[in-house]
C-alpha cells in the first residue's frame, strides 16, 4: 500500500490542483519519516512558498511548476532542515535557491526584458538572521543584501534607488508607478519614466558591482 502526501496549491491567481507524491514500500522508513516532517514543518507554510515563487519567478508560466518543485525539493531533503533553525528563514532560503537555478535553467527561452534582479548580481540569500515576516519592504531591504549591495545601493540617485526596491519587493512596474506618484516622487503617471529609473539603476550597479555582489576595484 502507498503512502500518499497531498500537495495543494494554494494560489487564488490560478486553477487549484491536487498534486499527490506517493512514497512506494520499498523507500518505506526513510520516505515515511520525510513525509512527516514535510507536514508538520513546510506544508503549514504553502502560502509562504507560492509567495516566493510569484515573486523570483522570471517566467510568470513557470510560477506554478516552480511552486511544485519546491514542495517536491522539500520533501526530498526534508532530513537536511535542523529543528533549530527558524522554519520560516529556512523555507525561504530553499525556495529562493532553487527557484534561481530554475531561472537559469530556463533562461535559453527567457524573452528579452528589464526586470533583472538583483540576484542575478549577487549570488547572497537570506540567512539565519532574516527577518520573520519573510517580505522585503523599503524599511527592511538591508536585511537582505550584503554590505557591498547596500553601499552600491546609497550611491544611486533616491528616485532610482526607490524604484529598483520596490521592484525587488514584488511591485510590477504599473505598481511602482502608482506608489512613486502617491509618493510625490513621480510628477505624472508614466510607465516610461519609471521603466527608464530602473534601467539607470541596474546600469550603475553593474558598474559598481561583480555579478557576485562585490565591490569593484579598478
Amino acid at each position: 500500500m502507498r503512502f500518499i502526501i497531498n500537495l495543494f496549491s494554494v494560489s487564488e491567481n490560478v486553477e487549484k490542483k491536487d498534486v499527490f507524491i506517493a512514497v512506494e514500500p520499498s523507500d518505506d522508513e526513510s520516505a515515511r519519516r520525510r513525509a512527516e516532517l514535510l507536514r508538520k514543518y513546510v506544508m503549514p507554510h504553502k502560502n509562504l512558498i507560492y509567495s516566493i515563487c510569484i515573486k523570483y519567478t522570471y517566467n510568470q508560466e513557470d510560477i506554478e511548476d516552480n511552486y511544485l518543485e519546491a514542495l517536491v525539493n522539500f520533501f526530498k531533503y526534508m532530513d537536511s532542515y535542523d529543528p533549530a533553525r527558524p522554519v520560516k528563514t529556512w523555507i525561504y532560503a530553499v525556495t529562493k535557491r532553487l527557484v534561481a537555478d530554475l531561472n537559469n535553467r530556463n533562461k535559453s527561452r527567457m524573452p528579452p526584458d528589464d526586470n533583472i534582479d538583483i540576484s542575478e548580481i549577487s549570488s547572497s540569500l537570506p540567512g539565519e538572521d532574516e527577518p520573520s515576516e519573510n517580505c522585503m519592504g523599503m524599511d527592511n531591504y538591508h536585511k537582505y543584501y550584503n554590505d557591498d549591495i547596500l553601499w552600491a545601493l546609497d550611491r544611486l540617485k533616491p528616485i532610482y534607488k526607490e524604484a529598483l526596491l520596490l521592484q525587488q519587493a514584488g511591485y510590477k512596474i504599473g505598481e511602482i508607478m502608482e506608489i512613486t506618484y502617491r509618493n510625490g516622487t513621480l510628477q505624472t503617471r508614466n510607465v516610461e519614466t519609471v521603466k527608464s529609473r530602473l534601467f539607470l539603476a541596474k546600469t550603475q550597479l553593474r558598474k559598481l558591482l561583480t555579478r557576485d555582489g562585490e565591490k569593484r576595484v579598478d
